[in-house]
């Protein structure tokens, strides 16, 4: 009875493992008339690096977290918000929007199997010609103004990237909450090329939102022609994303973003200080003070 009470257990085990999944998030997507025929278009691709073949979920949302469909809409609209993908081993998927519809402003969430090893990019173009739809690669160099390519990131606690507000170019960021049902509050620390602590500011994102802005909207008073990093660390899992604006024609670049390995982290709460506004602050463990803040031996006056 133990022996087949043991075969039971270890199948729950491996039915519950298999149904684990993973997140990625794209930050940025775009789609849409600006004016016309100017419009926007953002084109994923997905490859498949993993021994079998894997099943990706896509679904796409605005700023506010509205779920939105953005493939399977000609010539008779699928039902729901998700498209799924089955990429064989080794494959790989070029998804394109219809660029016309639907309006978006927001990102994406890339969903699949805990085992599987998933590369994702998009790439968010502004094209000056009519709408095809037509993939991105076939179209002349002179109907695209620009394009920007942008990674896919996994869902982290902390992030940083380059930063630059100067004349001619300004970083632009986008911070996702993906939590379904749990704001996450966002601590964001601007440093210096020499590494000192210059700026800060606190974002509240709801579930499922995403916040995007200049730097110097993101970060009150940014020095002027300033060069330097910003960094980010969360109460919860967020995806992260940035883009350089260039004057002035308003061409676009890529940011690297990247977050660092996680570190064993001793369960104590850990007060802070930040020095810049000397607020004081109690974390649930040193590992998630934010870049900048002080240790502090408590809170109390």
């Amino acid at each position: 009875m133990r022996h087949i009470a043991l075969i039971v257990f270890v199948l729950f085990l491996s039915v519950t493992a298999s149904a684990q999944t993973q997140d990625l998030v794209l930050p940025i997507a775009l789609n849409g008339y600006t004016t016309v025929p100017i419009h926007h278009q953002t084109i994923i691709r997905i490859v498949n690096l993993s021994p079998d073949s894997a099943d990706v979920t896509l679904e796409a949302y605005q700023n506010d977290g509205t779920a939105v469909r953005i493939f399977g809409l000609f010539p008779i609209p699928q039902q729901g918000t998700k498209s799924v993908f089955r990429i064989e081993s080794g494959g790989s998927v070029e998804a394109y929007t219809a660029e016309d519809t639907p309006d978006l402003n927001g990102w994406v969430r890339l969903t699949y199997n805990v085992g599987a090893t998933i590369l994702a990019s998009a790439e968010v173009a502004l094209i000056n010609a009519p709408v095809g739809p037509h993939p991105i690669c076939m179209r002349p160099s002179t109907e695209i103004n620009t394009s920007v390519q942008v990674q896919a990131v996994a869902p982290a606690t902390k992030f940083g990237a380059f930063v630059a507000s100067v004349t001619n170019r300004k970083s632009a960021y986008a911070i996702i909450n993906p939590s379904t049902t749990q704001t996450a509050t966002v601590f964001l620390s601007l440093m210096n090329l020499s590494g000192q602590f210059v700026g800060t500011a606190t974002l509240q994102i709801p579930p499922q939102n995403r916040v995007s802005r200049f730097v110097h909207e993101l970060v009150p008073n940014v020095p002027a022609g300033f060069m330097g990093s910003l960094h980010i660390t969360s109460s919860l899992p967020v995806g992260f994303g940035g883009v350089n604006v260039l004057a002035p024609e308003g061409k676009l670049t890529g940011i690297q973003v990247a977050s660092p390995p996680p570190a064993f982290c001793a369960l104590v709460i850990a007060p802070a200080v930040n020095p810049l506004t000397n607020e004081c602050r109690l974390f649930p463990t040193p590992c998630d003070i934010p870049k900048g803040w002080l240790s502090a031996g408590s809170c109390s006056q």
